[in-house]
C-alpha cells in the first residue's frame, strides 16, 4: 500500500468471513491532482470530504475536523476508517456503515484495535 500509494484487493475472504458487506474494493489514496486523475474518487481526501459534508465522520457536531478517516473503499458504497474519536493517538480500525450512518451518529464496527492488527489480518500476493 505504501509502494503504490493505495490498491486494490485481490482476496478480501478475511473480512468477508466477518461479515459479508466488509469486501474491500480499494485502499484509498493521497492523490495530487485528483480532479485530473483517473482514480481521483479513491482520494483519501475526497472520500474524507463526501462523509463530512454529510456529517457521517464525526460524532460532535461541535467539532473542527473529522474523527473517522476513510482508508479504503468498501462493496455497497461503505468505508473502512480510522476511527480517532475513543482514542486520539492510537485510532482503531473500524467498518462505516453508510446506509445506517446519520449527521453526527456514524454507524461503526471495530474490526482491530489498531492498524497494525489489522494489516495482520491480511495476506499480500507475495505469501500465499
Amino acid at each position: 500500500m505504501k509502494h503504490y500509494n493505495g490498491c486494490t484487493v485481490i482476496d478480501s475472504t478475511p473480512l468477508t468471513a466477518i461479515n459479508k458487506r466488509w469486501q474491500i474494493e480499494r485502499f484509498l489514496g493521497i492523490i495530487k491532482n485528483f480532479s485530473e486523475h483517473p482514480y481521483g474518487v479513491y482520494n483519501i481526501g475526497c472520500c474524507e470530504t463526501s462523509l463530512g459534508e454529510q456529517g457521517r465522520n464525526f460524532y460532535d457536531e461541535d467539532l473542527i475536523g473529522s474523527e473517522l478517516i476513510p482508508i479504503a473503499k468498501l462493496a455497497w458504497g461503505d468505508y473502512l476508517c480510522l476511527n480517532f474519536h475513543y482514542d486520539k493517538n492510537n485510532p482503531s480500525v473500524d467498518f462505516l456503515d453508510y446506509e445506517e450512518s446519520y449527521e453526527c451518529d456514524p454507524a461503526t464496527s471495530k474490526i482491530a484495535d489498531t492498524f497494525q492488527e489489522f494489516l495482520s489480518m491480511l495476506l499480500s500476493k507475495d505469501t500465499k
